[in-house]
């Protein structure tokens, strides 16, 4: 099977070749990373056969910003181990050096086995750990063979991806079985994993590590700073957080419109993918407003401008001003962004309908009166506007936000406890 597999990943990667030429020759800021994702690590400082490590895999944004808490609990619990974070994405691994800055970083590295026994052998980690359900299989089957346990954490399974494992469920059986403890969300996220074959006694239901995570707020000092900086004072300030392509236009077209009755009402639009920022930019001044790049901004941010991120890892403390929030990846089908952080900061998120990646957070703030799903662009411009004029149910709907995380929290402790028994 995992011949198979392999045949399988070299044809696709064949596909992609093409494609993956592209991007080296004329997109340099992806260039270097061949180099780790080919198993060539960035330092020796990696490999380090004195110290014991422990390599933690965050495949982007929202999984490193997840791992943070326990990294540093780790950090804490085991203070002889190195640890070790790789990603996939550039972002990701961006957002991992600005909140990490004492982990080592580097790229994920294909998942050949002549690549990943490489690696394996040269980082002879005690234990991977896995963000979120990502599978590997000869990554995983390289960690066997060299007795390194494997935990999944913060573990999820939708309901479309169990459904795409199960056509499988033959070679899905043989890829988890090297997988010592599965760490999951909920309780549906275990069934499904039960289905697929991996036996009960090897699952535990931690809950969700994004809560403990979206209540670690940032420090006063820290959100001052950024008050002064944006020097908004009592302008109503709208923030359209991780959006992708075609949602901004949506909410450009909804804060035109916003403006014809709430006329002070001003907009920070941060993409997802702040590498699309020309694009969005180019959006915007078609619609006849002027952006401004948040990492030019070293003057006043005036009043008729649309502030545009685009650098990572702001977005958090960019919350603490905010009246009201819009979380994208989810008027489209992608399934949407981590709505718990405006949640924690007392906003009550507005989101599309396409949610499955969160789709027990999304129900427990519906069902708190704690947020607002629309359905379209006329739907967000009614929402923002009902929470823009009604203060007192703006205030109340983002209390029952912050009591949904505050209730949940918790997660972090339980997945603690996998790692003792190893």
């Amino acid at each position: 099977m995992y011949f198979l597999y392999t045949i399988m990943l070299g044809c696709f990667f064949l596909f992609l070749l093409p494609a993956l030429a592209w991007t080296y020759f004329f997109t340099p800021k992806y260039r270097h990373t061949l180099r780790e994702r080919f198993g060539t690590l960035p330092c020796s400082g990696l490999a380090n056969a004195k110290t014991p490590c422990i390599w933690i895999h965050a495949v982007s944004v929202g999984e490193a910003m997840a791992a943070k808490g326990l990294v540093e609990a780790l950090r804490r619990r085991y203070p002889k181990h190195r640890l070790l974070m790789s990603t996939v994405t550039k972002t990701g691994r961006e957002v991992a050096h600005q909140q990490l800055p004492h982990v080592n970083l580097f790229y994920l590295p294909l998942d050949f086995p002549w690549i990943v026994n490489k690696v394996v052998a040269l980082l002879r980690p005690r234990m991977l750990v896995v963000m979120e359900t990502e599978l590997w299989p000869n990554l995983y089957h390289a960690c066997q063979r060299n007795q390194v346990p494997i935990l999944v954490v913060n573990g999820r399974l939708s309901p479309r991806s169990a459904k795409r494992y199960g056509l499988v469920a033959f070679m899905m059986r043989r890829f988890l079985q090297p997988v010592s403890q599965f760490g999951m969300q909920s309780e549906e996220d275990a069934l499904r994993l039960v289905k697929l074959g991996v036996y009960p006694h090897r699952i535990t239901v931690t809950g969700n590590l994004k809560y403990d995570q979206a209540m670690n707020l940032p420090a006063e000092p820290l959100t001052h700073e950024m008050r002064e900086r944006l020097a908004v004072g009592e302008d109503p300030l709208w923030l359209a957080a991780s959006t992708h392509n075609k949602e901004e236009e949506i909410v450009l077209k909804s804060y035109l419109q916003l403006r014809q009755t709430h006329g002070r009402l001003r907009l920070i639009l941060a993409p997802r993918h702040p590498e699309r920022t020309r694009q969005v930019a180019d959006l915007i001044r078609s619609m006849n407003l002027e952006p401004v790049l948040f990492s030019d901004l070293h003057q006043t941010w005036q009043s008729h401008e649309i502030l545009l991120v685009d650098q990572v890892g702001w977005l958090f403390r960019l919350y603490s001003l905010a009246k009201v929030v819009f979380v994208g990846g989810s008027l489209i089908p992608h399934g949407g962004q981590n709505m718990l952080e405006p949640s924690a900061w007392g906003i009550p998120p507005v989101f599309g309908p396409h949610t499955v990646n969160f789709r027990q957070v999304v129900e427990r703030l519906l069902q708190a009166n704690a947020a607002i799903q629309v359905a379209d662009g006329q739907e967000l411009t009614k929402a923002i506007h009902t929470l823009l004029d009604d203060e007192e149910r703006r205030s109340a709907m983002g209390r029952h936000a912050q009591w949904v995380v505050e209730e949940n929290v918790g997660a972090l402790e339980r997945t603690l406890e996998l790692f003792d028994n190893y």
